[in-house]
């Protein structure tokens, strides 16, 4: 898919809820956004799912909260080091009339201890499994640091976001009069 997308960010806060649910959490808050603002918009969220409890979705949508309160220590304190982990994005288009779901996952595991520079949430944690063994035990953060892989490897082959991303552009593209457009 060599299409060309161009979208519109505005900068309109939307007071979030928070919940375990990735899912529940971001469709709230594409209703309020498309409520405040009145044209179709996208909402995306991302977070960890511990797979000793991938059943109740935890910590779900509370890891971004979990890890602005806890930073280097979250993973000392939620006893995750070195246990099996998802990454998983849930980004949700609302047309007014309808809302679209779109996951994304990247299966891993959490590192023992931080690794990397790059301060973007939990970046210097998560270590995703890459099956064509170009980052093996990499961080999200050390990825992004190597020259030879970078933010381009991230985003196209491991990154939660963009397969959630890439499923509701592959949405839009077959379905042009989805209000999206222009």
């Amino acid at each position: 898919m060599n299409e060309l997308f161009e979208f519109e960010f505005r900068e309109k806060p939307v007071l979030q809820i928070l919940e375990v649910d990735i899912e529940k959490m971001v469709d709230e808050g594409v209703r309020k956004a498309y409520r405040e603002i009145g044209v179709p918009c996208v909402v995306e969220y991302a977070g960890l799912i511990f797979k000793k409890y991938v059943k109740e979705s935890y910590p779900g949508g509370l890891t971004k909260a979990m890890w602005n309160a806890l930073s280097e220590k979250f993973l000392t304190e939620t006893k995750s080091s070195g246990k099996a982990a998802i990454a998983r994005a849930v980004v949700v288009y609302c047309d007014g009339r309808n809302i679209y779901t779109f996951t994304g996952e990247t299966q891993g595991k959490l590192a023992r201890r931080p690794r990397g520079n790059r301060q973007f949430y939990w970046d210097t944690v998560f270590i995703p499994d890459d099956p064509a063994g170009h980052c093996k035990g990499k961080t999200y953060s050390e990825i992004v640091a190597d020259k030879r892989l970078g933010l381009p490897y991230k985003m196209e082959h491991l990154s939660q976001s963009s397969k959630a991303m890439l499923s509701l552009l592959e949405f839009l593209r077959k379905n042009p009069n989805s209000g999206l457009w222009k």
